[in-house]
């Protein structure tokens, strides 16, 4: 997943986010996503559509989407689809499911961290605030996360799926001379479940800190109202909905 955008933050946290998202398959991965496709396989043909750039923007807690997925069902002379309330920060941390701009959680996160460090030389530092570097990291599980995290409840939505509510979640977030976050990890496994397992994980790197910029929506006339895509496609454009395919047993016991 290769994600691009701006987050324009306020007192709450995110306030505003503009996105662009794309679906990356490796290079052995897509020639089974696109056979499972050809067979039917829905969520298949929903990610070979995000394969495609797509675009999300967030204002004043309202979600639009542009992209394959979401245009194809839309009124002939609009181009986005408009996906209902959601807030900025769920716009923004769909795929990172640790949202950092949450100052609680942050708060908590880093009460409970496994190590810490900071004033750290740099010496690969491009600029004299990364030339001193420090660190948070820990564990939790996504149950708690989803205890913890207002963000994380919103993407999940009715409870942490069983399939995944007890895996581990490794978090890191390595900040500047500033105490800026310019990097923040997270990642899991699904090791010791009777399955084959696999590893997972998102790295963000945040490239800039500047003035306040400006996110537009797109115009009334563009966007029509899009409950789900065309063609009965899941969604399947967040990260949760990843993990609880990848978390799901594969097999009956």
């Amino acid at each position: 997943m290769l994600q691009n955008g701006t987050l324009l933050l306020g007192r709450r946290g995110v306030a505003a986010a503009g996105i662009t998202r794309q679906v990356q398959f490796g290079r052995y991965d897509l020639p089974l996503a696109k056979e499972r496709a050809a067979e039917g396989d829905l969520v298949s043909q929903s990610l070979i559509a995000q394969t495609q750039s797509h675009r999300w923007v967030n204002t004043d807690g309202r979600f639009y989407s542009t992209g394959r997925l979401w245009t194809a069902g839309l009124p002939k002379g609009k181009t986005w689809a408009a996906r209902g309330k959601r807030s900025a920060g769920a716009t923004a941390f769909g795929d990172q499911v640790v949202n950092i701009f949450e100052i609680a959680t942050l708060k908590a996160l880093i009460a409970h961290a496994d190590r810490r460090k900071f004033n750290l030389p740099n010496p690969a530092g491009k600029t004299p605030d990364l030339k001193v570097t420090g660190f948070y990291d820990g564990t939790i599980t996504f149950a708690e996360l989803y205890r913890l995290s207002p963000t994380f409840r919103e993407v999940a939505g009715k409870g942490p799926d069983p399939a995944y509510a007890n895996l581990v979640l490794r978090w890191s977030v390595a900040f500047d001379r500033r105490g800026l976050p310019f990097m923040v990890t997270s990642s899991w496994t699904t090791q010791g479940q009777r399955k084959p397992f696999s590893r997972s994980g998102v790295r963000t790197d945040i490239q800039s800190w500047g003035a306040a910029a400006t996110i537009t929506a797109p115009r009334p006339s563009q966007a029509a109202v899009v409950r789900a895509p065309a063609g009965g496609l899941p969604e399947f454009d967040d990260m949760v909905e990843i993990i609880r395919e990848d978390a799901r047993p594969t097999f009956k016991q």
